[in-house]
């Protein structure tokens, strides 16, 4: 590139992708074309340069990857300020741009169809991962718009929110590049690439702002946030330890009429909240790191999450499910770390209760993946967080042609690890056992791409902020022969990191 045509001329480190040319000729096949500023900035922390560009911004999201393997933890990305929002309530769906009503329908499936991978888009060598499309959270009660379920009507929270993300800024962990990427659709021209450019190096000039005054301040500030006006003595559940056990019971008994293999039970925790849900956040994440963790700020409400699984990941026509189950603490010294994980690994209840789940996946995947091509990639093995290890598997398929994002979240939304086996009957029993509604708890967030991009967690460890109320929920996996006061004291286990981001310092 000549310095004359290039506006980026005059910044030293930063590269526009693509250059003019290639955007010209892309433009031929593709309505949208991905265009993004990079730079090489060695250990960036996303979220502190979020708290500076984004501090109080409504439809906003941090997606954070800490703490686990490459094919999880690589990206980190954040946006916010988007102005078109899709809503889903029950069987409404509703459109909204700049907070006005566009469009409303009164089931889900055609709103769904908005979030489809876009038609006339296709990958781009400069860009080989998620460079736009939508970001939100389905809840778990969205399962009964693909299957006939019973539904319980109590929150106060849609089963569904997106939003629609034109710019965003991207973390590369491994390669240590910060990029700033915008996706609008264009009439390919010169000019729409010359604007693109400018608009790129103004946002451009704000980072380097934002990352000398982080710069200024880390010396002063440190880590202590400035509001302590959380509390959890106010924490309350909705089951007692008698309720809950009597609950796992009657899932016992479900068990041995034949009824299910396994299920969920959770219960939720509440606490007033009037701190800043942003710091609680930050608070979550250093006491428990997760591949998934995030942050989403809409309107009305706010979603803290440090979550270890993924639901289901699509790389154009690539599509992979990672089921984690069965659960160790941690040990405090390293022989009682390996003698717990080796426990863990070799125990016969954790290894059937697994390869059942494995093989439920298996069937999810294989409604939508081409015939032959389902495996698993990954089996069994371990994969250790702050507080517990898990045993992890991984199974991937070639998606069929033609199937949308409505087909994929019927054939594996919910997550099989939060509901139990068979899935159907155990959310029928879920319903009929659990007092409440279990709202985002067990549903999923991520991103859904306007290319073939798409990564769905499962929202466990993570808190909802709505009305100066903070809840979570925590559920175990009941089996045949499990021991209520155990099942009890395993949700308590869970719940010890969100109490202790609720907590004072």
């Amino acid at each position: 590139m000549n310095d004359s045509t290039t506006p980026a001329s005059r910044w030293l480190n930063m590269d526009i992708l693509p250059d003019k040319n290639t955007f010209m000729r892309l433009t031929v096949s593709s309505s949208r074309i991905p265009v993004c500023g990079q730079e090489k900035i060695p250990g960036l922390d996303l979220s502190t340069l979020f708290q500076k560009l984004f501090p109080q911004t409504a439809n906003s999201f941090l997606f954070e990857s800490a703490n686990g393997p490459e094919e999880t933890a690589r990206y980190s990305l954040m946006g916010g300020g988007c102005s078109k929002i899709l809503e889903i309530t029950g069987q409404r769906a509703k459109l909204f741009q700049e907070g006005q009503l566009v469009s409303e329908w009164d089931q889900p499936e055609p709103a769904l169809d908005l979030l489809n991978f876009e038609q006339n888009v296709s990958p781009v060598d400069h860009l080989p991962h998620f460079w736009g499309g939508w970001v939100g959270f389905i809840g778990y009660e969205a399962g009964a718009w693909f299957e006939s379920l019973p539904v319980k009507k109590s929150l106060n929270l849609p089963d569904l929110m997106f939003m629609e993300v034109e710019r965003l800024f991207l973390y590369d962990h491994i390669t240590e590049e910060f990029k700033f990427v915008l996706s609008p659709k264009t009439n390919g021209t010169e000019n729409d690439y010359d604007e693109l450019c400018h608009e790129i190096e103004r946002v451009w000039k704000d980072i380097y702002r934002a990352l000398e005054s982080i710069g200024e301040s880390s010396e002063s500030e440190s880590l202590n946030p400035s509001t302590p006006s959380r509390s959890s003595n106010g924490l309350r559940s909705n089951l007692s330890e008698t309720d809950y056990t009597e609950r796992v019971e009657k899932a016992k008994n479900y068990i041995r009429e034949g009824d299910i293999y396994q299920a969920n039970l959770a219960q939720k925790f509440t606490t007033p909240f009037t701190g800043n849900p942003f710091e609680l956040y930050g608070k979550l994440r250093q006491v428990n790191p997760a591949p998934f963790s995030g942050y989403l700020n809409f309107q009305n409400f706010s979603l803290v999450s440090s979550s270890p699984e993924r639901l289901v990941k699509v790389h154009e026509h690539r599509i992979e499910t990672r089921p984690i189950a069965g659960t160790r603490p941690r040990g405090l010294k390293d022989e009682e770390d390996q003698a717990l994980s080796l426990e863990l690994l070799l125990n016969p209840k954790e290894r059937a209760e697994h390869l059942m789940l494995v093989d439920l996946e298996r069937n999810d995947l294989g409604r939508i993946c081409q015939a032959g091509s389902v495996c698993v990639t990954d089996f069994m093995f371990l994969e250790k967080y702050s507080h517990v290890s898990h045993i992890v598997s991984n199974i991937a398929g070639n998606l069929k042609p033609e199937i949308g994002v409505y087909d994929i979240l019927k054939s594996v939304f919910p997550g099989g690890t939060i509901t139990g086996c068979p899935k159907i009957r155990c959310m029928e029993i879920i319903s009929e056992l659990e007092p409440v509604m279990r709202g985002p708890y067990s549903g999923s967030f991520g991103y859904i791409g306007f290319g073939p991009y798409m990564d769905l967690n499962i929202i466990i460890r993570s808190i909802v902020i709505c009305d100066e109320i903070a809840s979570f929920h925590v559920g175990a996996g009941i089996v045949a022969d499990s021991n209520p006061q155990k099942e009890y004291q395993e949700t308590l286990d869970k719940a010890a990191a969100m109490i202790e981001a609720l907590s004072h310092h």
